[in-house]
């Protein structure tokens, strides 16, 4: 457990350098872009088809001058954290859907492109948008080159460090019935031996034994001959005066490992946890209630 948390500390300083490292160069770059792209709009302005631009409001030109007048590194700076934020969130939430593995890793840079950055460049612009309050068309101006520089960097973050949901359910399952299987195995055995006559999943296969080690819920079977974990057997329990017929299922084998239990055929102490079905339980139930109990 120790060694795993280190492990996970140690992916995830990995990768915040790569993605800090990533962020620092997109700074640098985006506050140069930004200088140059300032320098063309106030030559573009300057132009006959400028001033038309400029008379038709196609964009807030109030915003947009306001943020000319700022400091260029500190715009870049935010708008670069903006684009993190919003990019590892959708990331997070894509890993934990399954979503990156299935339709991200081992895809083309063009599909990424597409199906990937331009969602990452409509969320950056709405939250840009929201945050200098600028119009839609400026705020995706300002988003779309940041976010397909640095989208996948942030969708490569999660993997590894966030579990997928179909893991999160299959880990609750498997707690659950290890929950479950602790509770049938700590259930009271009773100290009493039966007569047990069964057939094997072949037909021809019947044999004579002995059921002891029996709870609510079953039995074991001594000297079992060729039978694995689900196999289904038919069989005759012995009581005094009664008799339980029914099928069983093999559930588990004790003395051998998971791995073990799938391929052995015959086990020396031929013990074998068998689990009935409901309607027999309740006969078995009523004869063994006067019998004192073991723990198990």
């Amino acid at each position: 457990m120790k060694n795993a948390a280190f492990d996970w500390l140690r992916l995830l300083w990995r990768k915040i350098v790569r993605l800090a490292f990533s962020s620092a160069i997109a700074v640098v770059l985006y506050t140069g872009l930004l200088y140059i792209l300032n320098l063309f709009w106030m030559l573009y302005i300057e132009t006959p088809v400028g001033k038309r631009f400029l008379a038709l409001h196609v964009i807030d030109i109030k915003a947009i001058e306001d943020l000319r007048a700022g400091n260029f590194l500190m715009l870049s700076l935010e708008i670069i954290l903006i684009v993190l934020m919003v990019c590892l969130v959708f990331g997070a939430v894509c890993q934990v859907f399954s979503l990156i593995r299935y339709f991200y890793e081992g895809r083309g840079l063009l599909y990424r492109l597409t199906v990937w950055g331009i969602p990452c460049v409509v969320l950056t612009a709405a939250a840009i948008s929201r945050t200098f309050e600028i119009g839609p068309v400026a705020s995706l101006l300002l988003a779309v080159v940041p976010a397909m520089v640095l989208f996948q960097g942030c969708l490569r973050f999660t993997p590894g460090l966030l579990p997928e949901i179909s893991t999160l359910i299959g880990g609750i399952a498997a707690l659950v019935q290890k929950g479950l299987n602790k509770e049938r195995r700590g259930e009271p055995r009773y100290e009493v031996s039966l007569a047990l006559a069964y057939h094997g999943p072949r037909s021809s296969d019947f044999y004579r034994s002995t059921a002891a080690q029996i709870s609510n819920h079953g039995f074991c079977i001594r000297n079992s001959k060729d039978l694995v974990s689900g196999d289904i057997i038919r069989f005759e329990l012995k009581l005094e005066d009664d008799a339980i017929l029914g099928e069983a299922k093999i559930k588990w084998i004790t003395g051998l490992s998971n791995v073990d239990r799938k391929k052995a055929r015959s086990f020396r102490s031929g013990c074998r946890i068998v689990s009935m079905d409901t309607q027999y339980r309740g006969v078995l139930r009523g004869y063994l209630s006067r019998y004192s109990l073991e723990d198990a």
